[in-house]
C-alpha cells in the first residue's frame, strides 16, 4: 500500500475517532453548562439591574472569591471524608411553612436559608408564606428568624455575613443588620448600605453608575462606570481603565486588603492591583494573550491566578491553562482537566475543581487529585452542571439546583457533607 494512502487511512481514523471516542453526551453536557452559567448570570444581571434602579446603585457585582469579614469562630476539627457516600442533613426549620427553596452558606458555621409555600417563582405570587432561618452550627440546626414583613413576588436571599442580610421581595428590599431579629423594609429607588454591600467588597468597594445618571441608569445599559466605596462616594482618582458598558468587569478583595480590578474588552482580559485601598493601581502584564478568562483570588489574597475557564463559554474540548502571579508577573503552570467546568481558589495555592462529566477535585502543585466521595455524590441524582466557590474562610461549597456540598478543612483536606 502506498504510503500517502497509510496516512489517508489514518486521517479517516482518527477523524472517526475523534467522535466516537468522545465521552457520551457532550453535546447534552456542553449545554447544561451553558444553561448553569446563562442562570447565574442572569441572577448576577438581575441582582446589578435591582441596585442600579437608584441613583446609589452597583453597575457590576464583583464579589467573587472575595472573603467578606474576619471570622471569630475557630474553625471544627477536620478529618478528611472517607470514601463511600457522602454524610446528609436535611435542612430542618421548625415551624416554617412550605419547602426549603434556598440555602446561602457565608462561612463554615453560618448561613440563611428560605422556606416558601409557593412553587415555581411567579411574579404575580401575593399569597405565598415565607420564612428565613439561620444556622450558626454548620447546619447541624436552624432557628426561625422573626417573620418576614408581608414579602410578595419573587424572593431571594443577599447574605453579606452571619448579621447582615438583605432579602430581595417583589416590591423592594427587607433588611436585617442584628442576624433576623428585627426587619426594615427598603424601596427599590434607595438600596440600603446592607443591599449594596451584598455585591461589594469585603471593605465595600463597587462598580455604579454615576449618580448624575440618576434614573436613566435602569437596567444594565449604564453607559459608564465609576468605583466607589460604601459611605465613602467614588474613589478618587478613579482606576485607569475604562469601565464601561460594553467592558465585562469585576472587582475583588482578598484577606489581605488588597483590591484587584478586572476589564476584559473584547478578547482581551486587563488585571490592575492596589495596595492602597484604590488610591493607586498597578497594570499587570498579562503574558497570556486573549486566552485568560478570569481571574482568581485566594480568601486570604495570598494567591492569585488568571485561568481560561470563562464563566460565559464552555466546550469540552477546550484546553484549560492556568497561570498564577509570581513577582507581579504571569506563570503558565500545568493545566486542568480538560473537562473542567468550573473552577475557584482556595489558600494555600490550591484550585477547586468541577468537570462537566460529574469528576471533582483539586490542582495543587501542578497536579490534579481527585476527591472520590464529591465526584460519586455529582453523578448521582442530578443531570444539573454544577458550580464551585471558596468562602471568606476558605470553605469550598459545590452547588447543584437542589442541593449544596459544604467542603470544610484547608487545601485538598476537606470533610464534606451534603444539604438538602
Amino acid at each position: 500500500m502506498r504510503e500517502n494512502a497509510l496516512d489517508e487511512m489514518f486521517a479517516e481514523f482518527e477523524a472517526d475517532a475523534r467522535t466516537s471516542f468522545r465521552p457520551p453526551g457532550v453535546p447534552a453536557v456542553e449545554r447544561r453548562v451553558r444553561d448553569r452559567r446563562r442562570r447565574r448570570g442572569r441572577l448576577l444581571a438581575g441582582l446589578g439591574a435591582l441596585l442600579l434602579a437608584g441613583p446609589a446603585g452597583a453597575f457590576a457585582a464583583g464579589r467573587g472569591a472575595d472573603p467578606g469579614p474576619p471570622i471569630p469562630t475557630p474553625a471544627p476539627a477536620v478529618s478528611p471524608t472517607p470514601a463511600g457516600k457522602l454524610p446528609e442533613r436535611k435542612v430542618s426549620l421548625p415551624g416554617a411553612p412550605g419547602r426549603l427553596t434556598e440555602l446561602r452558606f457565608v462561612d463554615a458555621r453560618n448561613g440563611w436559608v428560605l422556606f416558601d409555600t409557593c412553587g415555581t417563582p411567579d411574579p404575580g405570587s401575593t399569597d405565598c408564606r415565607r420564612a428565613v432561618g439561620r444556622t450558626v452550627d454548620g447546619g447541624v440546626t436552624w432557628h426561625l428568624t422573626t417573620p418576614l414583613p408581608d414579602a410578595k413576588g419573587p424572593v431571594n436571599l443577599l447574605p453579606v455575613d452571619e448579621r447582615r442580610l438583605t432579602v430581595r421581595v417583589g416590591d423592594g428590599y427587607l433588611v436585617t443588620n442584628d442576624g433576623g431579629a428585627a426587619w426594615s423594609r427598603h424601596p427599590f429607588d434607595s438600596p440600603p448600605p446592607v443591599t449594596q454591600a451584598s455585591s461589594a467588597t469585603r471593605s465595600g468597594f463597587f462598580v455604579r453608575c454615576p449618580e448624575r445618571d440618576g434614573q436613566g441608569a435602569r437596567g444594565m445599559e449604564c453607559p459608564r462606570g465609576e468605583l466607589v466605596r460604601i459611605g465613602s462616594g467614588p474613589v478618587r482618582p478613579q482606576p485607569p481603565v475604562p469601565l464601561t458598558g460594553e467592558t465585562d468587569h469585576r472587582v475583588v478583595e482578598g484577606g489581605d486588603g488588597r483590591l484587584w480590578l478586572t476589564v476584559r474588552d473584547g478578547g482581551r482580559l486587563t488585571v490592575l492591583v492596589s495596595d492602597d485601598q484604590a488610591t493607586t493601581w498597578r497594570k499587570l502584564p498579562t503574558g497570556t494573550g486573549a486566552k485568560a478568562g478570569r481571574l482568581l483570588v485566594s480568601p486570604d489574597g495570598a494567591d492569585a491566578w488568571l485561568v481560561t475557564v470563562s464563566e460565559s463559554e464552555f466546550s469540552v474540548t477546550a484546553a484549560t491553562q492556568v497561570w498564577r502571579l509570581v513577582g507581579g508577573r504571569w506563570e503558565q503552570r500545568p493545566g486542568l482537566p480538560d473537562s473542567t467546568s468550573d473552577v475557584a481558589a482556595t489558600n494555600g495555592g490550591v484550585l477547586a475543581v468541577i468537570g462537566a462529566y460529574g469528576n471533582a477535585g483539586f490542582w495543587a502543585d501542578g497536579r490534579y487529585v481527585d476527591a472520590p466521595s464529591l465526584a460519586a455524590a455529582l453523578r448521582t441524582g442530578t443531570d444539573e452542571s454544577p458550580s464551585v466557590e471558596v468562602l471568606r474562610d476558605d470553605t469550598v461549597v459545590v452547588t447543584t439546583a437542589s442541593v449544596r456540598i459544604v467542603g470544610i478543612g484547608s487545601g485538598i483536606t476537606r470533610t464534606w457533607t451534603r444539604f438538602s
